[in-house]
């Protein structure tokens, strides 16, 4: 019985220690605790063992199209691109789907809040895998400034208004550009941004122009001069129970460049025929608030000028077309004089959103643009004769969006574009050759209408 005694008693002892020693190691496995930083951002949350605050957003969206003969909406979502009279080749009908992603980091440091966001999109239309992402945003804040691309400090975004993702309306504008930015607050609302920006958004062109200002005979062509300037970017900015207003400015340099077919300078004159131009652009916008009509209502009016940087309001047509190339002097090359005037374009926006109830709302608008590019290629019968480019575009729009839960909208959205080239470029009667028809109409409308399913997450 003794020995029965001493055999229990070094069992159950060495159960003991068994016992401890696994528990030992399970309390070894586990990794020290890290110190939990709390993100008070709404939407947030916190990227374990770091100080980061962290979130990712986006949404789904698939468009359903139409449109008459005259608009191809797909291609050229804004109304400038309604042909006169014409027939485009691309479908009326059609759909595409849109996945955008972002990418939110926020830390609390004590320079203030150090941030980089990155949104990337994809359309695709009728592959089976297609649309491969392309950039949108991506840009780091470190207190008041802002390093990256994102949107033009030009942009009024405010009064931009409520419409589907097929359209671009008149006198409306999306840049999103490379720059460095500087923003200060100066209380009551008010603040000033400075930036500057890539000059190169859209590789701003030339036109030739015609008839006695013809330029040199082909081969020769112009092309982008090097650029030693950013264009330089501003707007001052007040925000208030009321709504907001802003004023912005811009300034871009022009250089271009005369080259021969081969991409040199012609001879004789050997890389003289250069020349180069300030253009500029203001904005001016006004969003506000209509309690009177109920609860987040408002209305938006916005307008631009460009003179010679026809980027900041791309979407009236012509791209980025800054001013009209002409003869050199071939005289006295240094001297220049190849640039013979800008590029003027001038639009103005309005718009009007009504909430009916907590989930249905209304948008009507309309926006009109009038281009002029002096002496540019107008009539190729007018062999001794240059006539201006002039057009006019006008856009109304109305839209009705149904929310039946968070986040998820439906939206109906019918626009009318109309464009008119004031008789551009007549010569015997004889409409210019932007058309295929020289005898087509030199006014035009359309309507055409998109239906858009949009979950924002």
């Amino acid at each position: 019985m003794r020995t029965l005694r001493l055999l229990l008693a070094g069992a159950a002892a060495l159960a003991l220690s068994t016992g401890a020693h696994a528990a030992d190691m399970t309390m070894d496995m586990k990794a020290p605790r890290e110190p939990v930083y709390r993100c008070d951002i709404t939407g947030f949350i916190e990227l374990p063992g770091t100080d980061i605050c962290f979130r990712v957003g986006g949404y789904a969206l698939v468009e359903y199209y139409a449109s008459e003969d005259q608009w191809d909406i797909y291609n050229t979502s804004a109304a400038y691109g309604i042909v006169p009279d014409g027939h485009t080749l691309e479908d009326t009908v059609g759909m595409y789907a849109v996945g955008r992603v972002n990418f939110d980091a926020r830390t609390s440091t004590e320079y203030g809040t150090v941030r980089a966001f990155i949104e990337m999109e994809a359309y695709d239309d009728d592959t089976r895998t297609g649309g491969s992402f392309g950039l949108r945003h991506a840009f780091v804040q470190f207190g008041n400034w802002t390093f990256g691309k994102t949107w033009s400090t030009f942009l009024y975004l405010d009064a931009s208004p409520v419409y589907a993702d097929a359209f671009i309306v008149t006198g409306d504008n999306f840049m999103r550009r490379n720059q460095i930015r500087y923003t200060q607050e100066f209380g009551s609302g008010f603040s000033v941004s400075v930036a500057v920006e890539d000059q190169n958004y859209l590789t701003p062109a030339a036109i030739s122009a015609a008839g006695l200002y013809a330029t040199p005979p082909a081969p020769n062509f112009v092309v982008n001069d090097r650029n030693e300037a950013p264009d330089v970017v501003a707007n001052i900015r007040v925000d208030g129970d009321w709504g907001s207003a802003q004023l912005s400015g811009a300034v871009t340099n022009n250089r271009f460049r005369e080259v021969s077919a081969g991409g040199t300078a012609p001879a004789p004159l050997v890389g003289q025929q250069t020349d180069s131009d300030l253009g500029w652009a203001a904005l001016a916008g006004l969003v506000l608030n209509t309690p009177a009509t109920g609860e987040g209502d408002y209305f938006a009016i916005m307008g631009m000028y460009t003179d010679g940087a026809f980027q900041y309001n791309d979407n009236v047509f012509l791209g980025a077309t800054n001013v009209v190339w002409g003869l050199c002097n071939t005289a006295v090359p240094a001297v220049g004089g190849c640039i013979i005037d800008t590029v003027t374009a001038w639009s103005v926006l309005a718009s009007f959103t009504h909430n009916w109830s907590p989930t249905w709302s209304s948008t009507v608008g309309a926006g009109y643009a009038n281009i002029d590019a002096p002496l540019t290629v107008a009539d190729v019968t007018a062999v001794n004769f240059a006539s201006d480019f002039q057009m006019q575009t006008y856009e109304i729009f109305g839209n009705v969006s149904w929310t039946p839960v968070p986040r998820l909208t439906f939206m109906l959205d019918i626009h009318y574009g109309h464009v008119d080239f004031d008789g551009t470029g007549t010569f015997g009667g004889v409409f210019s050759p932007l058309v295929a028809n020289p005898l087509a109409d030199d006014n035009q409308g359309a309507f055409a209408g998109a239906f858009e399913v949009k979950y924002n997450f």
